[in-house]
């Protein structure tokens, strides 16, 4: 019985391992070169669509904004409100001939973070040595003898070999439902700075009309420099949940009974999967407070 219950927590770590790889190719990916570059050159089309109406909408919001200077400012500062309207209106044009370039560059910035980051310390889950012994410990059957020690003993391993089964077949639904959840993680990922790429036009041509209107450029730079530096982050959640949660529970338990060490020691396995799950699915709240 103790050989089937590791197999079938070696099946659910191994499940864990293969998806995860996948997740963190995902993760690696750069937006540029996902599909071998065919979102990234539909993106492009749309951009240079979406960014003929860029300069007419940086021409309206620069009339609006010379229009509330001279009507707001005094007579003696319209003249300098009109050169710092008309300079931004310059400045405006030129990153907008050079919008694609520069989301170009934040793009590359952020994969090397994001390989940085991959290539320190593991992300894989396997059955350590403690979780070995312990299921070899309670699954041993007692040497046969006509007493009540001996019963209770046997059905303590009965009970041990139940709880280690139903958790074992939780364990690989666990594993799969999360390892799903952060490969969706990982497209999106993708997907997102590509859905808002080709508005980056008309965000800078909003920032013609003023410092109330230009915050809209600002955010929308944190926003897509947030949604490409997300693999970064999610990397983090995994490689950080894998550490913390397979060295959470101290297994020195002197004197614990089998039952208590089984629902120990399957707790600690599914809650692995569960924490770093739930901290990729939330990445995108955390670099929300970032920036």
């Amino acid at each position: 019985m103790a050989e089937v219950v590791k197999a079938l927590y070696d099946c659910a770590f191994t499940i864990w391992n293969a998806l995860i790889g996948i997740a963190m190719t995902l993760f690696t990916t750069s937006p540029k070169t996902a599909a071998y570059g065919s979102p990234y050159a539909t993106v492009r089309t749309l951009y240079n669509a979406i960014s003929d109406a860029t300069v007419p909408i940086a021409t309206v919001f620069f009339i609006i904004a010379i229009y509330k200077s001279v009507v707001s400012a005094p007579p003696g500062q319209q003249a300098l409100r009109f050169m710092q309207d008309a300079l931004r209106y310059v400045i405006i044009l030129f990153i907008a001939a050079n919008m694609w370039s520069i989301m170009g560059y934040i793009i590359d910035f952020s994969d090397g973070i994001t390989s940085r980051i991959t290539a320190t310390s593991g992300y894989t889950l396997t059955m350590s040595g403690d979780i070995e012994r312990i299921i070899n410990s309670c699954l041993a059957l007692p040497e046969f003898e006509l007493s009540g020690e001996w019963l209770a003993e046997f059905w303590s391993v009965i009970g041990c070999s139940l709880l280690f089964l139903i958790g074992g077949i939780i364990l690989l639904f666990i594993m799969v439902a999360s390892c799903l959840s952060i490969i969706s993680s990982a497209f999106q990922r993708i997907l997102k700075p590509l859905m808002i790429l080709p508005f980056a036009g008309i965000a800078i041509a909003l920032g013609a009309g003023g410092n109330d209107i230009s915050r809209s450029l600002l955010t929308y730079i944190k926003t897509f420099f947030g949604f490409c530096i997300s693999g970064a982050v999610m990397v983090l959640a995994i490689k950080c949940g894998v550490s913390l949660c397979t060295n959470l529970v101290n297994f020195n338990l002197a004197g614990a009974s089998n039952i208590y060490k089984c629902i120990l020691i399957t707790v600690q396995a599914a809650i692995t999967p569960i924490v770093i799950s739930g901290l990729v699915k939330g990445s995108d709240s955390i670099i929300a407070r970032m920036f």
